[in-house]
Protein backbone atom coordinates (compact mmCIF):
# COMPACT_ATOMS: atom_id res chain seq x y z
CA UNK A 1 0.00 0.00 0.00
CA UNK A 2 1.30 3.43 -0.91
CA UNK A 3 2.74 5.53 1.88
CA UNK A 4 0.79 8.67 1.05
CA UNK A 5 -2.77 9.00 -0.22
CA UNK A 6 -2.95 11.18 -3.34
CA UNK A 7 -6.58 10.64 -4.30
CA UNK A 8 -9.94 9.94 -2.66
CA UNK A 9 -12.63 8.04 -4.58
CA UNK A 10 -16.20 8.14 -3.30
CA UNK A 11 -19.16 5.93 -3.97
CA UNK A 12 -22.39 7.97 -4.04
CA UNK A 13 -25.53 6.23 -2.74
CA UNK A 14 -25.11 5.35 0.93
CA UNK A 15 -21.74 7.13 1.00
CA UNK A 16 -22.36 10.80 0.19
CA UNK A 17 -26.00 10.49 1.25
CA UNK A 18 -27.84 8.06 3.53
CA UNK A 19 -30.46 7.10 0.96
CA UNK A 20 -30.46 3.35 0.47
CA UNK A 21 -33.78 2.87 2.28
CA UNK A 22 -35.35 5.31 -0.20
CA UNK A 23 -33.97 3.22 -3.09
CA UNK A 24 -35.45 0.12 -1.46
CA UNK A 25 -38.82 1.82 -1.05
CA UNK A 26 -38.76 2.84 -4.72
CA UNK A 27 -37.80 -0.65 -5.88
CA UNK A 28 -40.62 -2.34 -3.96
CA UNK A 29 -43.15 0.17 -5.26
CA UNK A 30 -41.84 -0.11 -8.83
CA UNK A 31 -41.85 -3.93 -8.77
CA UNK A 32 -45.35 -3.96 -7.32
CA UNK A 33 -46.48 -1.71 -10.20
CA UNK A 34 -45.32 -4.52 -12.50
CA UNK A 35 -46.98 -7.30 -10.51
CA UNK A 36 -43.74 -8.56 -8.96
CA UNK A 37 -43.63 -9.46 -5.27
CA UNK A 38 -40.23 -10.10 -3.67
CA UNK A 39 -39.05 -10.76 -0.15
CA UNK A 40 -36.50 -8.47 1.44
CA UNK A 41 -33.92 -11.26 1.20
CA UNK A 42 -34.55 -11.70 -2.54
CA UNK A 43 -34.37 -7.95 -3.07
CA UNK A 44 -30.97 -7.71 -1.39
CA UNK A 45 -29.69 -10.77 -3.27
CA UNK A 46 -30.56 -9.24 -6.64
CA UNK A 47 -29.78 -5.58 -5.93
CA UNK A 48 -26.09 -5.36 -6.80
CA UNK A 49 -24.21 -3.90 -9.72
CA UNK A 50 -25.30 -1.42 -12.37
CA UNK A 51 -28.98 -0.85 -13.11
CA UNK A 52 -29.26 -2.99 -16.31
CA UNK A 53 -27.80 -5.94 -14.38
CA UNK A 54 -30.38 -5.50 -11.61
CA UNK A 55 -33.31 -5.04 -13.98
CA UNK A 56 -32.28 -8.23 -15.81
CA UNK A 57 -32.47 -10.18 -12.54
CA UNK A 58 -35.95 -8.93 -11.69
CA UNK A 59 -37.21 -9.15 -15.30
CA UNK A 60 -35.44 -12.20 -16.77
CA UNK A 61 -38.05 -12.46 -19.53
CA UNK A 62 -37.10 -9.03 -20.91
CA UNK A 63 -34.40 -9.46 -23.54
CA UNK A 64 -34.69 -6.19 -25.47
CA UNK A 65 -31.99 -3.86 -24.12
CA UNK A 66 -34.00 -0.69 -24.76
CA UNK A 67 -36.87 -2.10 -22.69
CA UNK A 68 -34.38 -2.90 -19.93
CA UNK A 69 -33.17 0.71 -19.96
CA UNK A 70 -36.72 2.10 -20.01
CA UNK A 71 -37.64 -0.02 -16.99
CA UNK A 72 -34.55 1.32 -15.26
CA UNK A 73 -35.52 4.90 -16.05
CA UNK A 74 -39.01 4.32 -14.61
CA UNK A 75 -37.56 2.97 -11.40
CA UNK A 76 -35.18 5.92 -11.03
CA UNK A 77 -37.96 8.45 -11.66
CA UNK A 78 -39.89 6.85 -8.82
CA UNK A 79 -36.81 6.96 -6.57
CA UNK A 80 -36.18 10.66 -7.29
CA UNK A 81 -39.82 11.50 -6.61
CA UNK A 82 -39.66 9.76 -3.23
CA UNK A 83 -36.21 11.03 -2.19
CA UNK A 84 -36.29 14.63 -3.51
CA UNK A 85 -37.77 16.15 -0.30
CA UNK A 86 -35.17 14.37 1.84
CA UNK A 87 -31.87 14.88 -0.01
CA UNK A 88 -29.03 15.86 2.31
CA UNK A 89 -25.34 15.08 2.61
CA UNK A 90 -23.90 13.03 5.42
CA UNK A 91 -22.76 15.36 8.22
CA UNK A 92 -19.37 16.97 7.61
CA UNK A 93 -19.12 15.95 3.94
CA UNK A 94 -18.50 19.34 2.33
CA UNK A 95 -15.91 20.36 4.93
CA UNK A 96 -14.19 17.00 4.46
CA UNK A 97 -14.07 17.42 0.67
CA UNK A 98 -12.81 20.99 0.99
CA UNK A 99 -9.98 19.86 3.28
CA UNK A 100 -8.90 17.20 0.79
CA UNK A 101 -8.89 19.66 -2.11
CA UNK A 102 -6.91 22.23 -0.12
CA UNK A 103 -4.30 19.52 0.54
CA UNK A 104 -4.00 18.77 -3.18
CA UNK A 105 -5.73 15.40 -2.97
CA UNK A 106 -7.61 14.55 -6.16
CA UNK A 107 -11.26 13.52 -5.79
CA UNK A 108 -13.42 11.20 -7.89
CA UNK A 109 -16.93 9.83 -7.81
CA UNK A 110 -17.18 6.12 -8.68
CA UNK A 111 -20.79 4.99 -8.62
CA UNK A 112 -23.14 2.38 -10.04
CA UNK A 113 -25.68 5.18 -10.52
CA UNK A 114 -26.53 6.47 -13.98
CA UNK A 115 -25.97 10.04 -15.11
CA UNK A 116 -29.53 11.08 -14.22
CA UNK A 117 -29.14 10.06 -10.59
CA UNK A 118 -25.61 11.48 -10.41
CA UNK A 119 -26.86 14.87 -11.60
CA UNK A 120 -29.88 14.66 -9.28
CA UNK A 121 -27.70 14.04 -6.22
CA UNK A 122 -24.69 16.27 -6.90
CA UNK A 123 -26.83 19.23 -7.96
CA UNK A 124 -29.15 18.87 -4.97
CA UNK A 125 -26.12 18.87 -2.64
CA UNK A 126 -24.26 21.58 -4.55
CA UNK A 127 -20.95 19.69 -4.41
CA UNK A 128 -20.23 18.91 -8.08
CA UNK A 129 -17.22 21.25 -8.22
CA UNK A 130 -15.39 19.19 -5.60
CA UNK A 131 -14.97 16.27 -8.02
CA UNK A 132 -12.15 16.14 -10.57
CA UNK A 133 -13.55 12.97 -12.14
CA UNK A 134 -17.03 11.44 -12.24
CA UNK A 135 -17.51 7.84 -13.37
CA UNK A 136 -20.98 6.31 -13.53
CA UNK A 137 -22.79 3.26 -14.82
CA UNK A 138 -22.63 4.28 -18.47
CA UNK A 139 -18.83 4.06 -18.51
CA UNK A 140 -18.39 0.52 -17.20
CA UNK A 141 -19.40 -2.89 -18.46
CA UNK A 142 -19.51 -4.58 -15.04
CA UNK A 143 -20.90 -3.30 -11.77
CA UNK A 144 -19.46 -3.72 -8.29
CA UNK A 145 -18.08 -6.04 -6.87
CA UNK A 146 -16.06 -5.92 -10.08
CA UNK A 147 -13.31 -3.31 -9.53
CA UNK A 148 -13.72 -1.73 -12.99
CA UNK A 149 -15.31 1.53 -11.81
CA UNK A 150 -12.56 2.15 -9.23
CA UNK A 151 -9.73 1.29 -11.59
CA UNK A 152 -11.18 3.55 -14.29
CA UNK A 153 -11.57 6.38 -11.78
CA UNK A 154 -7.95 6.06 -10.65
CA UNK A 155 -6.77 5.98 -14.26
CA UNK A 156 -8.73 9.14 -15.08
CA UNK A 157 -7.27 10.84 -12.00
CA UNK A 158 -3.77 9.80 -13.03
CA UNK A 159 -3.13 8.16 -9.65
CA UNK A 160 -2.05 4.58 -8.97
CA UNK A 161 -4.72 2.53 -7.14
CA UNK A 162 -2.49 1.96 -4.11
CA UNK A 163 -2.30 5.74 -3.61
CA UNK A 164 -6.12 6.00 -3.54
CA UNK A 165 -8.52 5.87 -0.61
CA UNK A 166 -11.99 4.60 -1.46
CA UNK A 167 -15.13 5.42 0.54
CA UNK A 168 -17.87 2.79 0.41
CA UNK A 169 -20.95 1.70 2.36
CA UNK A 170 -21.89 -1.63 0.76
CA UNK A 171 -20.54 -5.15 0.66
CA UNK A 172 -20.15 -5.23 -3.16
CA UNK A 173 -18.61 -1.75 -3.19
CA UNK A 174 -16.08 -2.56 -0.49
CA UNK A 175 -15.13 -5.78 -2.25
CA UNK A 176 -14.67 -3.85 -5.51
CA UNK A 177 -12.43 -1.22 -3.91
CA UNK A 178 -10.34 -3.83 -2.12
CA UNK A 179 -9.98 -5.79 -5.37
CA UNK A 180 -8.73 -2.59 -6.99
CA UNK A 181 -5.94 -2.47 -4.39
CA UNK A 182 -7.15 0.66 -2.61
CA UNK A 183 -7.23 1.69 1.02
CA UNK A 184 -10.91 1.50 1.97
CA UNK A 185 -12.95 3.52 4.48
CA UNK A 186 -16.28 1.94 5.38
CA UNK A 187 -19.30 4.22 5.83
CA UNK A 188 -21.73 2.77 8.40
CA UNK A 189 -25.03 3.75 6.78
CA UNK A 190 -26.23 0.66 4.92
CA UNK A 191 -24.47 -1.73 7.33
CA UNK A 192 -23.54 -1.57 10.99
CA UNK A 193 -19.98 -1.18 12.24
CA UNK A 194 -19.98 -4.86 13.20
CA UNK A 195 -21.12 -5.93 9.73
CA UNK A 196 -18.41 -3.81 8.11
CA UNK A 197 -15.73 -5.07 10.47
CA UNK A 198 -15.45 -8.36 8.57
CA UNK A 199 -13.47 -6.47 5.91
CA UNK A 200 -9.82 -5.33 6.18
CA UNK A 201 -10.76 -1.64 6.24
CA UNK A 202 -8.58 1.38 6.94
CA UNK A 203 -11.36 2.72 9.18
CA UNK A 204 -15.12 2.73 9.71
CA UNK A 205 -16.93 6.06 10.13
CA UNK A 206 -20.55 7.08 10.60
CA UNK A 207 -20.13 10.50 8.99
CA UNK A 208 -17.43 12.91 7.79
CA UNK A 209 -16.93 14.88 10.98
CA UNK A 210 -13.22 14.09 11.09
CA UNK A 211 -10.90 16.70 12.60
CA UNK A 212 -7.95 16.09 10.26
CA UNK A 213 -9.14 14.39 7.04
CA UNK A 214 -5.69 14.18 5.43
CA UNK A 215 -4.06 12.82 8.56
CA UNK A 216 -6.96 10.39 8.94
CA UNK A 217 -6.38 8.97 5.47
CA UNK A 218 -2.64 8.62 5.96
CA UNK A 219 -2.61 7.27 9.51
CA UNK A 220 -1.07 3.83 9.92
CA UNK A 221 -3.45 1.06 10.93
Amino acid sequence: MGDSIRAAIFDMDGTLVDNMHFHQQAWFSFLEDHGIQVSEAEYHAKNAGILPEIIARFFPEVTDIETVYELGRKKERKYQEIYRPHVKALPGLETFLTSLRQAGIRIALATAADRGNIDFTLDALGIRDHFDVIVGAEEVSKGKPDPEVFLLSARKLGVEPDACAAFEDSNPGIRAALAAGMRVVGIATTHTNDELSIFPLHAIINDYNVSDPVGFLNQQT
